[in-house]
């Protein structure tokens, strides 16, 4: 019997470099907080505490009071912090996001 060559289609010569080029890509993104989250890596506030966003950007300029629940639904306080350029918003002590001031729609 004779040894038979795999058939290949136009594209199969191309998975192995696609392949390479997507676990590059993927660890470069995983490397780079800035690029994964396509923004200013300062800008990322999701899940730090207060105490650590104080440490990252300083004190607030203001901070407002939490707004209470209502309805029947309980819900955690949500609070705000404004900085010059943005503001912050917390549930409880862990913050949810940074809005900055006169961008609108958010980037």
């Amino acid at each position: 019997m004779q040894d038979k060559e795999p058939i290949m289609t136009p594209l199969t010569h191309l998975a192995r470099p696609l392949a390479v080029a997507l676990l590059v890509l993927a660890g470069i993104l995983a490397a780079s907080p800035t690029l994964a989250q396509g923004g200013d890596r300062s800008a990322a506030v999701h899940g730090l505490t207060q105490e650590q966003v104080i440490a990252r950007f300083g004190e607030p300029e203001r901070r407002h009071a939490p707004v209470p629940a209502t309805g029947k639904h309980p819900t955690p306080p949500i609070t705000r912090w404004d900085y010059a350029d943005f503001s912050i918003f917390f549930e409880k002590r862990i913050a949810l996001h940074r809005v900055e001031h006169g961008k609108f729609p958010p980037e």
